[in-house]
């Protein structure tokens, strides 16, 4: 018997070495790749409320009048109607979100907001903060499930004039 665990102590060690592989390399690799895929859905979903909301808000204020590069909007309402449509949106799903920046380009155009996007048309710029649990790296890393980070989403949305 005790010859026969010397002969086979290479291929226990290369056992052991394959589960560690697979347990302290793979199983975390794959959890942040996981992640952040989830993160992506997450964000991709926030980006398509924006531009829901916003396409919403706009089309049930309709305003007075408007060409293919001048909208005359009462933005207060507008931003308030948005606000409201927004939150209602994603206030289910994210809870503590919080809008941080909004703009709304009119004229002259064309106008850039601060992320680089080019305003060809009359149209929304938004900046939404959402708190995000990293749940898959929380089995791994010593945090807990409860913490989170809040994550800038940008928006930029064009409205449809014309139409």
């Amino acid at each position: 018997m005790n010859n026969f665990l010397r002969q086979q102590k290479g291929e226990i060690s290369i056992y052991i070495l394959l589960v560690l592989l697979v347990g302290c390399v793979i199983v975390p690799v794959y959890a942040i790749f996981l992640e952040k895929g989830f993160a992506r859905n997450n964000f991709d979903k926030i980006q398509d409320t924006i531009t829901v909301s916003v396409t919403s808000a706009y089309q049930a204020l309709m305003p007075e009048y408007y060409t293919d590069a001048e909208i005359k909007l009462n933005e207060e309402v507008f931003l308030d109607k948005f606000n409201k449509l927004l939150m209602v949106n994603l206030s289910d799903e994210f809870p503590g979100i919080e809008i941080m920046d909004e703009k709304i380009f009119s004229e002259p155009l064309p106008e850039a907001c601060e992320n680089g996007k080019t305003f060809k048309r009359p149209g929304i710029h938004i900046v939404v903060s959402v708190p995000v649990v990293f749940s898959a790296l929380s089995l791994l890393l010593p945090v807990r499930a409860e913490e989170f980070k809040r994550v800038n989403v940008h928006g930029d949305v064009q409205f449809t004039v014309g139409e």
